[in-house]
């Protein structure tokens, strides 16, 4: 019986790590971006589902992320690109690109890429882009 979803054949085995990148989308949000500084919506977002197994900027494979996970903001130690946690929520700006750890009930926090994280080691913050 294929309808909802549903099937007679046996299921396969869940998806996890790196068949599925270990997240889901989820349904956009809006929000105030400090970057473009304007309101905007991020209309790709995804929760985190499983920790980050390879770097998404660099490439560089984790043997145990578990010990990148120990520390209080994970990152990668070859780029320092910041990792994102399990069952958090997260967001592209349609206007800028940036990437954006989404909490409810409070302001979206920045994940800068390595553009930006290089302004912030030259200026301290990341500028808006005008």
């Amino acid at each position: 019986m294929a309808l909802f979803g549903r099937s007679d054949k046996t299921p396969s085995a869940p998806k996890t790590g790196a068949g599925d990148q270990g997240m889901h989308p989820i349904v956009g949000h809006t929000i105030d971006c400090r970057v473009c500084g304007a309101e905007r919506m991020l209309t790709r977002c995804w929760r985190r589902t499983a920790m980050v197994r390879q770097c998404p900027c660099c490439g560089l494979v984790f043997e145990n992320p578990r010990l990148l996970y120990a520390k209080f903001a994970p990152a990668c130690p070859k780029c320092r690109e910041p990792l994102e946690q399990p069952s958090f929520d997260y967001g592209l700006c349609d206007g800028c690109g940036s990437k954006f750890e989404i909490v409810e009930g409070t302001k979206p926090g920045l994940l800068p890429n390595q553009q930006q994280r290089a302004e912030m080691d030259k200026f301290g913050k990341v500028w808006r882009k005008e």
